[in-house]
């Protein structure tokens, strides 16, 4: 049988009252109390009839707009649950910042969205039946890219790389879409002129366990780019020496779970901290893992060697020791943002942007 279709008249109808009084029940829009018998009767016939009030109605009844949306899709796992995304240190400083710029400068809501079938039409359509804009961070799925193409709504790529990547076919899409993008790998190196400034000339690079030989995927890319990025600096300096060690792999890809790899790397090699004068970090976990092996051998960052970290992660604002971080330029990066976001909004149809963000060297304090 067909399955009828539930309403506040199927529920006013069985729970014999009137349309009015289940929607000023639910709406609680009543002016005169309802009786607690008439309460439960309607409450007991949607229990009943499994109904639930869609949010569209409830506007509509209240006289209310519903509240214009971005959507944010982690690209390399567009399947990773939101509360999961929202806790990951690379992106959840970025959807901090994000979410405050939008809520304050445009009034728009931020929504985290996943996609469990990245290969299926209809559920891409249905994740992006009511945005206004979509953000993407990391490689661009092509049917992802196609429906938005189709629906006109605007796409706007973040990475932390300038090479960009996609997944899937994207012709006859165009580049119809505003990339912006920080260089981690310029970070590393903005970090190496920063210390050798200071004096150093003998440096040790650690790098993630998610190197790209072991991982080639997501993590991969950013810890390559970090790693190049150090080298190069270490070849332009011709009176510079310096070591890359990795802490292993524990197919954990819990961020964290650096910490403590990168602590039990120099327990097993506590001599790669004799001798240095700098230890730069593929970021900030990787070096309070440093910092705490270093302290647990009589060693203190930033007396007996400088040490730095990157990405300048809120979770540890308030961690000992202090130590350099870089960063992107997150002020200049949301800013930049909403105005691409009114830009595409208003209609425009000049040329899409590629927009390099800076970064920045930030003393942890």
């Amino acid at each position: 049988m067909e399955e009828r279709k539930i309403n506040i008249n199927t529920i006013a109808k069985a729970a014999k009252v009137s349309t009015t009084t289940v929607s000023n029940f639910i709406n609680g829009t009543e002016m005169l109390p309802i009786s607690q018998d008439t309460r439960m009767r309607i409450r007991s016939v949607m229990r009943e009839l499994n109904y639930r009030p869609h949010i569209g109605g409830v506007l509509m009844r209240r006289n209310l707009m519903r509240r214009s949306k971005v959507g944010f899709i982690l690209g390399d796992d567009c399947a990773c649950p939101p509360l999961h995304v929202a806790g990951t240190p690379l992106v959840s400083r970025l959807l901090v910042e994000l979410e405050h710029a939008l809520d304050f400068r445009l009034n728009l809501g931020l929504e985290i969205l996943q996609i469990k079938d990245e290969d299926s039409r209809s559920e891409w359509n249905a994740k992006l039946l009511d945005l206004d804009c979509v953000i993407n961070f990391g490689q661009i799925n092509g049917l992802m890219f196609d429906t938005l193409f189709r629906r006109n709504v605007p796409l706007i790529e973040i990475y932390s790389a300038k090479e960009l990547r996609m997944h899937g076919d994207v012709a006859g899409c165009g580049g119809e879409f505003d990339f912006l993008y920080w260089r981690n790998d310029r970070q590393i190196g903005q970090l190496f002129d920063h210390f050798y400034a200071c004096g150093a000339r003998r440096f040790l690079f650690i790098s993630s366990c998610n190197v790209k030989d072991r991982r080639p995927e997501y993590y991969g890319f950013d810890a390559e780019a970090k790693l190049q990025g150090f080298l190069r600096a270490l070849k332009a300096h011709s009176d510079a020496e310096g070591n890359v060690i990795s802490p292993r792999n524990a197919n954990d890809f819990n961020m964290f779970r650096e910490f403590e790899l990168t602590r039990e790397l120099l327990k097993n090699e506590p001599a790669m901290l004799t001798n240095v004068d700098a230890v730069i970090c593929h970021n900030d976990i990787v070096a309070h893992g440093v910092a705490s092996a270093a302290m647990e051998m009589g060693k203190l960052p930033g007396r007996d060697f400088q040490l730095s970290g990157e990405g300048n992660f809120r979770e540890f604002q308030y961690w000992y020791p202090h130590f350099i971080t870089s960063s992107a330029d997150y002020a200049e990066l949301t800013c930049r943002v909403c105005e691409l976001i009114e830009l595409r909004r208003s209609g425009a149809t000049e040329d899409f942007r590629e927009i390099e963000i800076p970064t920045l060297l930030l003393e942890r304090s």
